[in-house]
């Protein structure tokens, strides 16, 4: 939850940094003299640049929060369960031990995990 949080936070930062600086890199871009226009390309293309490198954090957040729903509703097993679900056990011990680092990068792994284990074909083994 922590991450979809910080996710929303960090997109709603950007998007107010694109409304209120993004005009003043249209009016240097309308200035005409070159070192303007250049500098006013680059505060045009920041958030771009920003967004861009925040995707991944967002996609994560999605579907971390997918993951943890399927996991609280309690589905039923599938084979290629197995290394997401343990992922998060080593996530949660972890958590309990108070080692944040351990901690995120068992459940970024738990993630990565769970997005491999519902590709299409993952059940035939055809994911090695």
């Amino acid at each position: 939850m922590r991450e979809k949080t910080t996710a929303l936070v960090l997109f709603a930062v950007l998007g107010f940094y694109s409304v209120t600086i993004g005009w003043r890199g249209v009016e240097l871009v309308r200035d005409g003299r070159p070192a303007a226009v250049l500098l006013g390309l680059a505060v045009i293309a920041l958030p771009l640049v920003l967004f861009a490198a925040m995707w991944p954090l967002l996609a994560m957040a999605r579907d971390g929060s997918r993951m943890m729903a399927e996991l609280a509703a309690e589905a039923p097993t599938r084979p290629e369960d197995g290394l997401w679900r343990q992922e998060l056990g080593q996530a949660e011990a972890c958590r309990v031990a108070g080692d944040r680092k351990g901690e995120q990068r068992h459940y970024r792994g738990a993630v990565r995990a769970w997005r491999v284990a519902r590709r299409p074909g993952a059940d035939r083994g055809l994911d090695a």
